[in-house]
C-alpha cells in the first residue's frame, strides 16, 4: 500500500511476488514402502524392482535420474545373499534398482532380511540417502508339529473387558504359515469362561471372567502331515488393573523391535526359552524403584510403527499408593543407559509426548490426551501372549488448560486428596477434607529446607502461557522452579534443549528461558530484596516471541496521574522486566519433571544443549505456594519424588499456632501470614477474628439495593472484591465501586448468565475493559466471586478460580488508579437513582437472588437486615431486602408421576429420581446409581455398590482408611516424645496445686465468717423453744407437738356442703365468715394451734425477743379497701364491712 503527500492523499496497491529458488537439500528415498516376499527353498531369482522419489524441484535438475547401489557397510550375510543392480533406463529414464537373491533361504532360520540401499540424485551438489528394504522369507509347511505349551497374561482394565481374543493355541512347529492345514479342539468339555475358534486356534475370553489362573487343554490336528490329537496346554492368568494404575503410569518409546519381540520368550536361533525383554525390563524397574517385582505391572505393549518398528511400553508401580508418572519417567530417564544395556533395547523417548517436537503434530499449542479404551490390545508371540490395556496418547492442537469445549465430568477424577466430586447441572465441584484449600482439593503450599526438591508433572505446551507462584524466605539465593533436561543427551537422539528456570539471586528474581534456539535472561532490580520473610508473587508470561517477568503485581511501581488530562506516568523498572527470545524456535517444549525448590542432580555442562547461560541451582530455603500454569493449580501434596521437603509451610504454621486468634482458624478459614505475624482469612460464609461466626445471607427483591458508607479509604492502585451469590436470573449487578460522578468504576455483574467484571480508570473518557467467564453461574447454587485489580491489570475468579472459572488481563497500560467515593460510590444489588422525593429506580437490578459475605479489600461489609454496620462501613440506605435466602417452595403444588419425586432446587423444581438413583435409559423409570463407575475409592481401594440409601462402600487396602480410602493409617499406637510427656505431667501437677489452694482458701474463709446468734434474730415467725416467758414456766419447752398438724385425725361434725349454692337471694358473706370463724375457734384439733406467749417486759434482761419487730406490721389507717367494690356484687358485703369504719369517721369529722 502506497500513500502520497497530496491533499487529499491518494493511495494505490501493488503486488510483490517473491520467488523462492529451490536448492538441492533433500535426499532421495523409496517411492513407496517395499516388503517383497521370497518363498523359502526356491532357487535364486529376482526379488523386486525399486523406484525412488525426491522432494526437490526436478525442473531445476535437483532430482532424477537416480543411481542405486548396496550400502558397502552392509553385513556380510546380506552381501552374500542379495545383489542390487542399477538400471539407468528403468522408470522412463529416472533409474531403478533390481534386487536379486543369490541363494536359497529357510524361514526357520531367519524370517526377514534388511538390505540397505544407497540412492543418489543428479542435483548440484548431489544428495544421497540410505533406505532399507525388508525382504520377508515365505513359509512352506515342511515340518511336523510337536506338543506345546503357552502362557497368556491378561490385564483386565477395571474388570470391564468385553469378549476378547487373548491368543492362539500353540504347538511346537517350525512352520508359522501353515495355519490352514490345522484344526483345534478342546481336549474335554469347553471351559465356561473361554471359547475356541477351531479353524484359527484363537482363544476368546468371555466378558466377566474373574481374576485367577486357568489351565486350558486342547488337541491339534494337521491334515498335511496327518497328525491327530497333538496336545497343547495353555495357562491363562487374568488380573484386573484399576484405572488409578493406568493414569499413574510411566511410558517409554522403543525403536528397532516389534511388540512381539518385546514379549517373546522363544529364541529361534538357540531354539530354547529365555527371559523376555518385558520380564527383564520389569526386573530392572523393581530394582531401580526399590520395590517388589510383584508391584510392577508392564500392562501395555503396543506397536506404533511397523517399518522400521517402533513400540510403546506403559508400566505402573504400586507403592503406597501408586507412584506418580513423573517419578517413573524421571527414574527411567536418569538410568536410561543402564536399562538399555541390561534389557537390550533402544529407548528413544521417556514419557511419551506427541507434542515434544515443535510443529511436528501441531503448529502452535499442543496438549497430550490419554485415551484409554475398554477394548484390549493383544500381542501374540507363539509361546507367550500379552493382553494389555489399549492406551493412546492423542495430541490435541489446543492449550488444554484453556480448552473448555468439553463438559466437566467426575469420571475423570478431578478432585485430589480424597475430595468428593459433585456434579451439577452446569458443572462440578469438589468437597474437600480439612487442610486442602485448592478448588480441586489441592495442597497449595510446600516447604523446602535449602537442600531439597520436589518433582511434579511438566508444563504443558501452550503458545501463550502464564506461570505464577508465591514464595517466602529469608535466604538471598535459591532455585524456585526449573523445568528442562535433567540428564545429558544421548548422541543419537533428537536434541530438545528447551528449559525454563526461575530463581532468587542476591534476593532478586532471575528468569532464564530457552525455546531451543537461544537463552533469554531477565532480571528485576526490586526496591528491596525479596528475602524479607514476607510472601511475594512472581508472574511469568510468554508467547512465541516475548517474555515478561512481573513482581508482586507491580505494586512498587512509581505512578503519577494528574487531573489536567496529561498522560499518566508508570515507572515499572522496580517491578517488571521483558525481552525477546532468540529466533527461530517459538515454543517451550519440555517433558522432564518440573522441579520446585531445587534440583535433583547437579547442573551439567551447558555446552551439551548449547545454552548461553545456566541456572545457579542453589537449593531454596522457605515455602512456595499457589503454583499456577495457565489457570491450572498444581497439587503440591504428593510429588513424584522429593527430598527434604514437606507439604504445607511449617514456618508460618508455627506462627499461626502460637497466636490465640489463629488457633482455630483451620475450622472455617485459612491462616495466612509471614514468619513474624499471622491472621485468619475466613472461608466464604464465615467471619470473625477466628472465623467462627457464620454470615447471614440476604434476599434481594425487585428494586432492591444497599448503599454503603465506608470507614476506611480504599486503595487507589488495587481493588479486591469478594462475595457469595445465588440466583437464577440471567442479568443483575452484584457490587460496584465508583467515584462521585461514576466516571471511574469497577462493576461486578451477571450478564447473559455469565460473570463479568468491567472497569474504567479514565475519568475523562471511557476506556472500559471487560473480563468474563465461560462458566454458567445461574444454577441456583451458591457461588463465590472474587475480583483482584492491580492498576489496569485484573483477575476474575469463580469458586476458587481454575480453568473456565478464571480469567485475567495483565497489561499495565494507561491509567492505573481508581478513585472511590467512600460515601456515595459503593453499592450492592444495583445503583439506585431517585426519580422523585420518595421514588427511585434501581438500574441493573439484581433481583430474586441472594448475596452474602461481601468483602472489599478483605474487610467485611454489613448486609441488612441482619446487620447494618461493621467497623469497616455502614449500610446507609437499604430497600426491599429480606433476611436469609429461602426457597419459594416450588414443590408445594407439584405431584410427580411415580416413581419420580419432586426435588426443590431453590426457586425451581425437578421431577427426578431421589438420591442414589438415576434415570433408566428409556427415561421412564429409576434405577440404582452405580457410584463405583466414578471411581471414588482411592489408593487401590475396592468399591462396592450398595442400595440407593447407602450408595457405596470402599474396602481399603492395608495402610489406608476413610470414606474413600483417602487417609493414610498412621497406626494405632500413640507415640509421645519425652518432651511432650514431661509437658503433660507438668500441666497435671499445676492443676492439682490449684485445686488444693482453692480448697484451703475456702475453708479458712469459712472459719472467719461470723454468723448472727439466736438473740439477734427478731423475726416473729421464728420461735425459740429454749426460752421461758412472762415469769411463767414454759412447760412445753423443746416440745414440737404444737407444730404437728394432725393427718387423718378425727374431724368435727360439719354440715353437708351443697355442690352448688341454692337459688334465691344472694348469701350474706359476713355471716358466712363469722360462722366458720366460730367453728374453727371451737375445734381444738383444727390448725393452726394456739400458742400463748407473754411479752410482759422487754429489755436487756428479758429472755423474750424485742417487740420492735411488730413495727413491721402495717397500719390499718394506711389501708385502702375501696378496690373491693370493683370485685362485683358477690363481694359487696365484704366491701361494706371494711369500708364502714372509714365512712363513720368521715361523718364524725363533718359534724
Amino acid at each position: 500500500l502506497a500513500i502520497d503527500d497530496g491533499v487529499p492523499p491518494k493511495t494505490a496497491t501493488a503486488t510483490l511476488t517473491v520467488i523462492v529458488q529451490d536448492i538441492n537439500d533433500n535426499a532421495p528415498t523409496f517411492l513407496k514402502e517395499y516388503r517383497p516376499v521370497l518363498p523359502e527353498h526356491v532357487a535364486p531369482r529376482k526379488v523386486v524392482e525399486i523406484l525412488a522419489t525426491d522432494d526437490d524441484d526436478r525442473s531445476k535438475s535437483n532430482g532424477p535420474p537416480f543411481t542405486f547401489r548396496m550400502d558397502p557397510n552392509a553385513d556380510d550375510i546380506i552381501r552374500a545373499s542379495f545383489k542390487v543392480e542399477h538400471d539407468q533406463k528403468g522408470a522412463n529414464g529416472d533409474g531403478m534398482a533390481v534386487v536379486t537373491s543369490l541363494r536359497t533361504f529357510d524361514r526357520e532360520q531367519q524370517k526377514e532380511y534388511l538390505i540397505p540401499i544407497v540412492i543418489k540424485d543428479s542435483g548440484n551438489p548431489a544428495m544421497s540417502g540410505t533406505s532399507t528394504l525388508t525382504v520377508v522369507i515365505g513359509d512352506v509347511n515342511d515340518n511336523k508339529m510337536q506338543p506345546g505349551s503357552k502362557d497368556i497374561f491378561v490385564y483386565n482394565y477395571m474388570g470391564q473387558a468385553p469378549d476378547t481374543e487373548i491368543g492362539r493355541v500353540y504347538v511346537y512347529d517350525l512352520d508359522d504359515w501353515d495355519l490352514p492345514d490345522k484344526k483345534f479342539y478342546w481336549e474335554q468339555t469347553e471351559h465356561t469362561h473361554f471359547k475356541l475358534n477351531e479353524d484359527s486356534g484363537m482363544i476368546t475370553m468371555k466378558h466377566g471372567t474373574p481374576d485367577g489362573r486357568y489351565n486350558l487343554k486342547f488337541k491339534v490336528y494337521d491334515r498335511k502331515h496327518t497328525q491327530t490329537d497333538v496336545p497343547a496346554n495353555v495357562t491363562v492368568t487374568v488380573r484386573e488393573i484399576p484405572h488409578e494404575a493406568v493414569i499413574n503410569s510411566g511410558s517409554v518409546r522403543i525403536a528397532g523391535i516389534t511388540d512381539e519381540d518385546f514379549i517373546r520368550v522363544w529364541n529361534y536361533k538357540t531354539q530354547n526359552v529365555q527371559k523376555s525383554k518385558a520380564e527383564r525390563f520389569r526386573d530392572k524397574l523393581a530394582d531401580l524403584l526399590n520395590t517388589d517385582r510383584e508391584n510392577i505391572d508392564v500392562f501395555s505393549v503396543q506397536l506404533r510403527r511397523k517399518h522400521p518398528p517402533v513400540t510403546d511400553v506403559r508400566f505402573s508401580a504400586h507403592g503406597s499408593p501408586y507412584h506418580k508418572p513423573v517419578r517413573l519417567n524421571g527414574v527411567v530417564l536418569m538410568h536410561r543407559e543402564d536399562i538399555e544395556k541390561d534389557v537390550g533395547i533402544n529407548i528413544t523417548m521417556v514419557g511419551i509426548d506427541e507434542c515434544l517436537y515443535e510443529n511436528q503434530m501441531c503448529e502452535g499449542s499442543c496438549t497430550n490426551t490419554l485415551d484409554i479404551s475398554n477394548l484390549p490390545y493383544m500381542v501374540n508371540a507363539n509361546k507367550t501372549s500379552l493382553v494389555g490395556v489399549r492406551v493412546d496418547v492423542i495430541p490435541e492442537c489446543t492449550c488444554g488448560a484453556r480448552n473448555f469445549s468439553k463438559s466437566e465430568s467426575c469420571r475423570s477424577s478431578p478432585c485430589h486428596n480424597g475430595g468428593r466430586c459433585v456434579e451439577g447441572r452446569y458443572g462440578l465441584s469438589c468437597s474437600c477434607p480439612s487442610g486442602y484449600n485448592g478448588p480441586r482439593c489441592q495442597q497449595i503450599s510446600r516447604s523446602f529446607r535449602g537442600n531439597g526438591f520436589a518433582w511434579y508433572s511438566p508444563l504443558d505446551m501452550c503458545d501463550n502461557s502464564h506461570l505464577s507462584l508465591e514464595f517466602i524466605t529469608r535466604k538471598a539465593d535459591g532455585m524456585l522452579l526449573y523445568n528442562g533436561p535433567i540428564v545429558p543427551p544421548e548422541t543419537d537422539e533428537t536434541l530438545v534443549s528447551d528449559f525454563i528456570s526461575l530463581e532468587l539471586e542476591k534476593g532478586m528474581p532471575r528468569l532464564l528461558i530457552d525455546f531451543g534456539s537461544g537463552t533469554l535472561e531477565l532480571r528485576v532490580k526490586t526496591k528491596k530484596t525479596l528475602d524479607d520473610g514476607e510472601w511475594h508473587r512472581l508472574d511469568v508470561f510468554w508467547d512465541t516471541e516475548n517474555v515478561k517477568l512481573v513482581v508482586d503485581f507491580c505494586k512498587s511501581a512509581d505512578i503519577s496521574e494528574l487531573e489536567d488530562g496529561s498522560p499518566p506516568e508508570f515507572d515499572d523498572e522496580s517491578c517488571q522486566s521483558s525481552g525477546t527470545v532468540p529466533p527461530f524456535n517459538e515454543y517451550l517444549n519440555v517433558n522432564a519433571p518440573l522441579q520446585l525448590g531445587g534440583l535433583y542432580v547437579e547442573p551439567f555442562d551447558q555446552t551439551h544443549f548449547h545454552w548461553h547461560t545456566m541456572p545457579n541451582g542453589k537449593g531454596f530455603d522457605g515455602c512456595i505456594k499457589n503454583v499456577f500454569h495457565n489457570s491450572k493449580l498444581y497439587d503440591l501434596a504428593s510429588p513424584g519424588l522429593w527430598r527434604n521437603s514437606v507439604a504445607g509451610c511449617p514456618q508460618t504454621e508455627e506462627v499461626c499456632n502460637t497466636q490465640e486468634s489463629t488457633l482455630r482458624c483451620w475450622e472455617h478459614g485459612q491462616c495466612v501470614g509471614s514468619f513474624s505475624e499471622a491472621r485468619c482469612q475466613c472461608k466464604p460464609g464465615w467471619t470473625g477474628p477466628s472465623c467462627l461466626s457464620p454470615t447471614t445471607p440476604t434476599t434481594f427483591k425487585p428494586q432492591s439495593y444497599v448503599k454503603y458508607a465506608l470507614s476506611f479509604e480504599p486503595d487507589r492502585f488495587s481493588t479486591q472484591m469478594q462475595l457469595r451469590f445465588r440466583t437464577r436470573e440471567e442479568h443483575g449487578e452484584l457490587f460496584r465501586v465508583s467515584d462521585q460522578h461514576n466516571r471511574e468504576y469497577g462493576i461486578l455483574e451477571i450478564k447473559d448468565s455469565r460473570l463479568h467484571f468491567r472497569y474504567n480508570l479514565n475519568s475523562l473518557r471511557t476506556e472500559e475493559k471487560d473480563l468474563w467467564l465461560s462458566a454458567v453461574t445461574v444454577d441456583g447454587q451458591w457461588h463465590t466471586a472474587k475480583v483482584s485489580r492491580y492498576g489496569s491489570a485484573a483477575i476474575l475468579e469463580l469458586d476458587g478460580g481454575e480453568g473456565r472459572r478464571y480469567n485475567e488481563t495483565f497489561n499495565f497500560e494507561g491509567h492505573q488508579w481508581l478513585l472511590v467515593d467512600k460515601q456515595e460510590g459503593v453499592y450492592a444489588g444495583g445503583k439506585a437513582e431517585y426519580t422523585g422525593v420518595r421514588t427511585f429506580e434501581v438500574y441493573a437490578d439484581y433481583q430474586k437472588g441472594c448475596l452474602d459475605d461481601i468483602r472489599l479489600e478483605g474487610k467485611h461489609l454489613p448486609l441488612p437486615p441482619a446487620m447494618n454496620g461493621t467497623q469497616w462501613g455502614q449500610a446507609t440506605m437499604a430497600r426491599n431486602l429480606e433476611r436469609n435466602c429461602p426457597s419459594n417452595n416450588p414443590c408445594a403444588n407439584v405431584i410427580c408421576p411415580d416413581p419420580f419425586e419432586c426435588v426443590d432446587l431453590w426457586n425451581e423444581y425437578e421431577c427426578t429420581c431421589g438420591e442414589g438413583r438415576i434415570l433408566t435409559p428409556d427415561q421412564k423409570s429409576c434405577m440404582d446409581k452405580n457410584e463405583c463407575l466414578e471411581r471414588p475409592c482411592l489408593n487401590g481401594g475396592t468399591c462396592i455398590n450398595q442400595d440407593p440409601k447407602l450408595r457405596y462402600r470402599c474396602v481399603c487396602q492395608e495402610g489406608f482408611w476413610g470414606e474413600n480410602c483417602e487417609l493414610v493409617q498412621e497406626g494405632q499406637t500413640l507415640k509421645l516424645s519425652m518432651g511432650a510427656l514431661a509437658a503433660i505431667l507438668v500441666c497435671l501437677l499445676i492443676i492439682l496445686i490449684l485445686v488444693l489452694v482453692f480448697v484451703v482458701y475456702n475453708r479458712r474463709r469459712e472459719a472467719h465468717i461470723k454468723y448472727p446468734g439466736p438473740d439477734d434474730d427478731v423475726r416473729e415467725n421464728i420461735i425459740n423453744y429454749d426460752d421461758e416467758g412472762g415469769g411463767e414456766d414454759d412447760m412445753t419447752a423443746f416440745d414440737i407437738t404444737p407444730l404437728q398438724i394432725p393427718v387423718g385425725g378425727p374431724l368435727p361434725d360439719m354440715p353437708a356442703k351443697l355442690p352448688f349454692p341454692p337459688l334465691g337471694p344472694e348469701p350474706n358473706v359476713g355471716v358466712f365468715i363469722e360462722e366458720h370463724k366460730k367453728r374453727a375457734d371451737a375445734d381444738p384439733n383444727a390448725p393452726p394451734f394456739d400458742d400463748l406467749r407473754n411479752y410482759a417486759y422487754e429489755g436487756g434482761g428479758s429472755t423474750a425477743g424485742s417487740l420492735s419487730s411488730l413495727a413491721s406490721g402495717t397500719d390499718d389507717n394506711e389501708q385502702d379497701f375501696d378496690y373491693l367494690g370493683a370485685w362485683g356484687p358477690r363481694f359487696d358485703k365484704l366491701a361494706d364491712m371494711y369500708g364502714q369504719e372509714g365512712e363513720e369517721s368521715e361523718e364524725e369529722e363533718e359534724q
